[in-house]
């Protein structure tokens, strides 16, 4: 399996593997330690490693994730948010995709300003029901926005991506005027950092070399 995943690819797999739903071919395709959990029960909850998590995000384009960067924003950076291990001594589902959001984030913020946006949408880790919107359901959400905005326009102008989170929010019920406020506001920044993503890898093909060096 290659380093070739869109987001809205990661998306899609971190819900089938929430579900219990994930093909036997994508199974067949990944390393043994994610083997044993693809079998779990539907009722089980999935548990991830952290190396688990870090698989997942190298699968990526553009996309270069490290054990050690992750463990530190999950003890220091984003404590708050993420909260401890939630299945056992693994991450769910909802703390990967969390952590995935962050990663993204950073090429654009520091920590104290993604901090503000999570807390804008994100409340207690231990209780994710008070969320104005699920980790993964906010980084499926831009992912796929992502996606269709580079089907239409090479060129994303603020006004373009206005409209497709507007059309986006438009086809969701169950949030107040205030909660669409935060929630477009918060997916405006997530969808310039994933932009601004595969801009500097682009630009760092340029200065590495076709093989990588300098």
């Amino acid at each position: 399996m290659g380093k070739e995943w869109s987001r809205m690819e990661l998306a899609e797999f971190l819900v089938k593997m929430e579900q219990g739903t994930l093909s036997v071919e994508k199974r067949q395709d990944m390393p043994k330690s994610f083997q044993n959990i693809s079998f779990k029960k539907e009722k089980d909850e999935v548990g991830l490693t952290m190396s688990n998590i870090v698989w997942l995000g190298n699968q990526l384009e553009s996309a270069h994730y490290t054990e050690p960067a992750l463990k530190n924003w999950v003890k220091r950076e984003i404590k708050e948010y993420i909260g401890a291990p939630q299945v056992g001594r693994k991450y769910s589902i909802q703390q990967a995709a969390l952590l995935f959001i962050v990663k993204d984030l950073k090429v654009l913020l520091d920590f104290e300003a993604i901090r503000k946006v999570l807390g804008s949408i994100f409340n207690n880790p231990v209780e994710r029901a008070d969320d104005i919107i699920s980790p993964l359901k906010f980084y499926q959400g831009y992912a796929c926005l992502y996606e269709q905005l580079m089907q239409k326009t090479d060129l994303l102008t603020e006004s373009i991506i206005k409209q497709e989170i507007e059309q986006f929010l438009r086809a969701e019920d169950g949030f107040s005027v205030e909660d669409k406020g935060k929630i477009f506001d918060a997916m405006m920044v997530a969808t310039l950092a994933v932009r601004t993503n595969f801009l500097k890898a682009w630009a760092q093909r340029y200065v590495m070399g076709e093989n990588g060096k300098e």
